[in-house]
């Protein structure tokens, strides 16, 4: 994208009532390719909902919009799988978002 380009996004629902799908916990400087993405120990996959993208008219960069990941494949390689909508714990940590497992009340 181009520079100051942003992406957001709202977590989605991982089915076990949080949006984590994965942890890793793997052996010191090893790492996992899951669903096209590199993960190191202690890292968590965490499940997307919605994508907004920053809207490039708006000078201003306040105005997204949804993005659709079926509707956007002019560019896309038909030989590659469709892009899991995740994103690695590690980027919300590098953006200064605290993470903290909350366990959800038993039923």
């Amino acid at each position: 994208m181009r520079p100051g380009h942003h992406w957001l996004f709202k977590f989605g629902d991982a089915r076990n009532g949080t949006s984590c799908e994965k942890k890793f916990n793997l052996a010191h400087r090893s790492w996992e390719d899951y669903k096209g993405a590199r993960f190191y120990n202690g890292q968590q996959a965490l499940v997307v909902e919605q994508w907004l993208n920053q809207v490039e008219e708006d000078a201003s960069g306040l105005t997204f919009e949804a993005w659709n990941p079926t509707q956007d494949t002019q560019d896309a390689d038909a030989s590659q799988p469709p892009v899991a909508m995740l994103s690695n714990s590690s980027e919300l940590r590098a953006a200064g978002f605290t993470l903290r497992e909350v366990i959800p009340p038993a039923l």
